[in-house]
C-alpha cells in the first residue's frame, strides 16, 4: 500500500499539533477544538474555525542536489464579527498558534515549522467574520 504524500502527513501533523491548543494546557483560546484540513468544513460563519491548507512546494535553493522542500502552509482563523471581542480573540488566536509550533519539529525529517507572516482581515469580502491567517513554512527531506 502506497503511504501518503510527505506534504500531506506534514499538514496532518502541523493540525494535530494545533488541535492541543486549548485554555485547560494554558493557551489563550480553545481554537484546537476546530481544526480542520478542508474549508468547507468550518461553513458556518457563527463559529469560530481554524483551516489549515497548503500553499505551495518548493525546493529549498539553500540545500544541495534538490532533496530538500520547502511547503508553504496558511493557517486561517475566523471568529463571528458577533462577538464583542472577535478583534481581540484573533490576536489570542495568532499568538497560540506561533506559541503551539515554536521550535517544534513535525517530522524527523523536517526542520522546526517557522511562522512567517500574521494578516489580520477585518470582514474579508464582506463576510460576518474577522480572519486571522499564519503563514507557515516547513523545511523537510523527501
Amino acid at each position: 500500500m502506497v503511504s501518503a504524500a510527505q506534504s500531506w502527513t506534514l499538514l496532518q501533523r502541523v493540525a494535530e499539533r494545533l488541535a492541543g491548543i486549548r485554555t485547560a494546557a494554558n493557551y489563550r483560546t480553545d481554537i484546537g477544538a476546530a481544526v480542520a484540513l478542508e474549508p468547507a468544513q468550518h461553513s458556518d460563519d457563527d463559529v469560530t474555525g481554524l483551516t489549515l491548507a497548503a500553499l505551495g512546494i518548493q525546493r529549498d535553493a539553500n540545500k544541495p542536489h534538490g532533496r530538500y522542500r520547502v511547503l508553504q502552509a496558511l493557517a486561517e482563523a475566523t471568529v463571528p464579527v458577533s462577538l464583542a471581542d472577535a478583534h481581540s480573540r484573533s490576536h489570542a488566536i495568532a499568538a497560540d498558534i506561533e506559541d503551539a509550533l515554536d521550535d517544534w519539529i513535525p517530522l524527523p525529517q523536517a526542520l522546526p515549522v517557522q511562522v512567517e507572516d500574521i494578516v489580520f482581515l477585518d470582514r474579508p469580502e464582506g463576510l460576518p467574520v474577522v480572519a486571522v491567517q499564519v503563514a507557515l513554512t516547513i523545511r523537510y527531506r523527501r
